[in-house]
């Protein structure tokens, strides 16, 4: 009889451990390069596994969703629409290693850069 209460509470733990970490939010610093120059670098803070999205000049540049491995990495997938062209690079970063990716704009006469840093 105590053996199935101990079992029981050990997945109670386990499952509110779970959810606690799947609503973990996650900081993360862009820097938005256009044709080399810096032009935004906003901060954001989003819950492990939702969607955000950055605009710039009021229109959107990409979406993004963030999902944590672990405690040392987070996984995000981006969703950007460029050229007529839909791109779904996957980047991985820790707390000590940023990562970045570029594209053309729709003109190719632009390009863009994002740099994505995990803030702590």
């Amino acid at each position: 009889m105590k053996l199935s209460r101990l079992f029981v509470f050990a997945c109670l733990v386990f499952i509110g451990t779970s959810l606690a970490t799947a609503q973990e939010s996650i900081r993360l610093q862009f820097e938005i390069v256009k044709d080399g120059s810096t032009v935004a670098k906003p901060e954001v803070s989003v819950i492990s596994g939702s969607s955000g999205s950055i605009e710039v000049d009021n229109v959107v540049l990409f979406s993004f969703t963030p999902t944590l491995r672990g405690s040392d990495a987070v996984a995000i997938s981006f969703d950007i629409r460029s050229g007529g062209k839909q791109f779904q690079p996957r980047l991985v970063i820790s707390k000590n290693e940023p990562g970045s990716l570029s594209w053309p704009s729709d003109t190719r006469a632009q390009s863009f850069k994002v740099r994505v840093s995990w803030l702590q």
